[in-house]
């Protein structure tokens, strides 16, 4: 790190507390005191005002109410960001639909030369979710579902939320907010019939927290999840090509448990419940997403009579 880069991040580190010392600098950055001393003088005359204490355990201080100056980027940081965006295209991210204008921000303060960088970045990357014909082009895919944004921004209040569908309404505890083959679900606990619950969030019609003098106290929600915990009724073994697959869309609730040093086999177990039918074809779908190298070792019955027609169905649309 140069001294510029270095000074602009300890401002940015130093605003943030309320107290620092110099020792706490030094180790934080990696410098000699003499030369954490000539960053703050450095800083000082930059405009940040410090107060200093003295004594055996003095230290520093930000003056409050003071303002950092504008955050300024290098250009690996500014091709850091863009080419975030890129990769993101077409994916249904939260917070993401405003795109457009935050990369034609990010290009307004670019220098006419990191301008030129970036517009070539764009031309170069191709990614997963790219049209390779048109790397500029927006699919509609790129929208998340209307509520995606909504349940986010109230799981930030809190996680116990009334939901809606046209069929029912819940009172659930939000476990994980997931994607998988571009659909966006909630994983959650079901707080009236004590069950894990998913549900699309494309066809929810209504997210409302749950009112502060309503909500459940958050230990009283862990003991009943650990005491209703299901044993897990699938077992999948993966080998390298799997492991793989299973990187690019894990699955939402379950962690792959490695076989051997190397990484190049793994278990994954968890529960799937026999009598849902969506649930049974989504992870169908995913199962098979995962290719030729995962094995099913263990399956509720309806999961396999699924794969079976699946795999029927493929083999008749077959040409002959």
């Amino acid at each position: 790190m140069n001294k510029t880069d270095r000074i602009n991040t300890m401002m940015r580190y130093i605003n943030n507390r309320q107290y620092f010392t110099i020792r706490e600098l030094t180790t934080q950055f990696h410098v000699s005191r003499s030369t954490v001393i000539r960053d703050l003088n450095t800083i000082q005359e930059l405009g940040m005002p410090l107060t200093a204490s003295v004594g055996r355990d003095g230290g520093y201080a930000v003056l409050q109410n003071q303002l950092l100056p504008a955050v300024q980027f290098n250009s690996e940081e500014l091709k850091a960001l863009f080419v975030s965006f890129l990769a993101t295209l077409n994916t249904q991210l939260p917070y993401l639909q405003n795109r457009n204008t935050l990369t034609e921000k990010l290009v307004a303060i670019a220098s006419q030369t990191q301008q030129d960088d970036l517009l070539t970045l764009q031309e170069l990357l191709v990614f997963d979710h790219t049209n390779p014909r048109n790397p500029k082009l927006t699919e509609l895919a790129d929208h998340a579902p209307a509520l995606l944004k909504p349940l986010l921004n109230a799981c930030l209040t809190t996680r116990q939320l009334t939901v809606a569908t046209a069929e029912r309404t819940l009172t659930i505890w939000v476990r994980h907010v997931f994607s998988r083959q571009n659909n966006w679900y909630v994983d959650a606990w079901d707080l009236t019939h004590h069950q894990f619950v998913q549900l699309a969030i494309a066809r929810l019609t209504r997210v409302t927290p749950i009112a502060k003098e309503r909500a459940l106290d958050p230990q009283a929600i862990t003991l009943a999840i650990k005491h209703a915990q299901p044993q897990p009724n699938v077992q999948l073994r993966l080998n390298a090509d799997a492991i793989q697959q299973f990187h690019q869309h894990p699955h939402p609730t379950a962690a792959l448990q490695f076989r051997d040093a190397f990484q190049q086999t793994a278990v994954l177990d968890c529960f799937l419940e026999p009598t849902n039918a969506q649930q049974l074809a989504d992870f169908g779908r995913w199962y098979l997403y995962l290719g030729a190298g995962a094995r099913i070792i263990q399956a509720p019955a309806p999961l396999i009579a699924y794969l079976k027609e699946s795999a029927q169905r493929l083999l008749a649309d077959l040409p002959q």
